[in-house]
């Protein structure tokens, strides 16, 4: 069954369901926003039901589809994903609509009235979207998780979840499209941004990616195991701090960046000495703790 660009495998009956969603690509650093959301519907046991037809949002010579030969014959081809699952709550009156995509490199206002359509189709009662960003903090101190809407009274939820206002000028997302037009079809929105330390340049980042999960439990009143997440964001930290007590450049570099970030109250647009060499070092030493098991 298709509707407009998204082909529906079924279609679920939902009460006012809040919708999350996140992409890959420019507003995922370090995987914490699609790995959040990923946690997210493993933890739910959330049902696909939906995906978006992808074909005219990808330049496929840059975002190539992928395909598994077995013995010469070849099987199904994948576009990239974007895929809608549900998941009913039994801990409030809301259900839940989750997309997980790509963040479309062509039709961007085609691709956003798709999902914002489904989501007015649903009678969608707030529409979160997540991302991650590389910022100028310490890994030691507590994780940042800002925001941004459409709608003045989510600023009391920001407030009660404990996550900053943004103030950002410059390039945007797939999300600032978002909200616009959910702004214009009467739905509130809240873009989630988990703030990645610009040195730990690793395939993934469990301690924001946490945060980020333990905000949306809050937002939007569910109950979520975190252990399996916690006790990858604990090994993380612990061997970041193993490296650091090695490494008298690495523990020099982060006095700074501690320092700076406590003098201003947040990050500092101030260079620090040694960057290039301790993003390079941190890269090798995630990567042979991986070939490691």
């Amino acid at each position: 069954m298709e509707s407009g660009k998204v082909i529906f495998y079924e279609w679920p009956g939902l009460r006012q369901p809040d919708m999350v969603v996140a992409y890959m690509g420019w507003p995922d650093a370090a995987q914490v926003a699609t790995g959040a959301v990923s946690y997210l519907l493993n933890k739910l046991h959330a049902v696909k039901f939906a995906d978006l037809n992808s074909d005219e949002f990808y330049d496929f010579t840059a975002a190539r589809p992928s395909v598994n030969v077995q013995g010469g014959i070849v099987g199904q081809l994948h576009l990239p994903m974007n895929s809608f699952y549900y998941s009913r709550n039994q801990d409030s009156d809301h259900d839940l609509i989750i997309q997980i995509g790509i963040e479309p490199q062509l039709k961007w206002q085609s691709y956003a009235e798709s999902i914002v359509d489904l989501a007015k189709a649903y009678s969608v009662r707030r529409l979160y979207a997540f991302g991650g960003l590389y910022d100028r903090i310490p890994h030691t101190r507590k994780t940042t998780i800002s925001a941004l809407t459409n709608d003045q009274s989510l600023l009391t939820d920001m407030e009660r979840a404990d996550i900053e206002a943004s103030n950002y000028h410059g390039p945007s997302s797939i999300h600032g499209l978002l909200l616009n037009i959910c702004s214009e079809k009467k739905i509130p929105a809240l873009s989630v941004w988990g703030h990645v330390p610009f040195y730990i340049r690793s395939e993934s980042n469990p301690i924001v990616c946490l945060e980020i999960v333990k905000k949306m439990a809050l937002l939007l009143s569910i109950d979520i195991d975190f252990s399996e997440l916690n006790k990858s964001a604990v090994y993380l930290f612990e061997m970041l701090n193993k490296l650091i007590s090695e490494n008298e450049q690495m523990r020099n570099f982060l006095d700074l960046l501690e320092d700076q970030y406590d003098l201003e109250g947040g990050p500092s647009d101030i260079e620090v000495e040694g960057t290039d060499q301790v993003i390079k070092d941190i890269e090798n030493f995630l990567k042979k703790q991986r070939y490691n098991g």
